[in-house]
């Protein structure tokens, strides 16, 4: 199974309803062609370095999935050049290595994040004691 990830900046300027559809139309094409959604991110609005089709604004859109189906990403780029709200794309393969240290970073980022609740906890429970 080969791991893919694709970065989508759409035109910022859409209703958020015609946003959420190009999302969605993402999703479903993954689904579709038997791919599986490991992850989607919302990176939201952001300023463009440079204009593109004269806009300034991009809503950017991350998605890391994975399919069996080599001609997946060829289906997807096919959609995005056909979808008028999309600005530009990217898919990157990403090899062994890359999602090895991928996985690996958001292991520790989760395990940061419970040790931070659990301290939290703590915190709470001497000051509910003292009390």
């Amino acid at each position: 199974m080969r791991t893919y990830e694709t970065v989508v900046v759409i035109d910022a300027h859409q209703p958020d309803e015609t946003i959420e559809k190009v999302i969605e139309r993402v999703k479903k094409i993954i689904a579709d062609n038997k791919g599986n959604i490991l992850e989607v991110n919302r990176w939201g609005k952001r300023r463009l370095t440079y204009e593109i089709k004269n806009k300034q604004h991009g809503y950017y859109m991350y998605f890391l999935y994975e399919s069996e189906k080599r001609d997946l990403p060829s289906i997807l780029e096919h959609n995005f050049k056909i979808t008028e709200e999309i600005l530009r794309y990217l898919t990157l393969k990403l090899d062994d290595k890359a999602l090895a240290y991928r996985l690996k970073k958001k292991k520790m980022e989760v395990e940061k994040v419970e040790n931070q609740e659990s301290v939290e906890k703590g915190k709470l429970v001497e000051e509910t004691k003292s009390h």
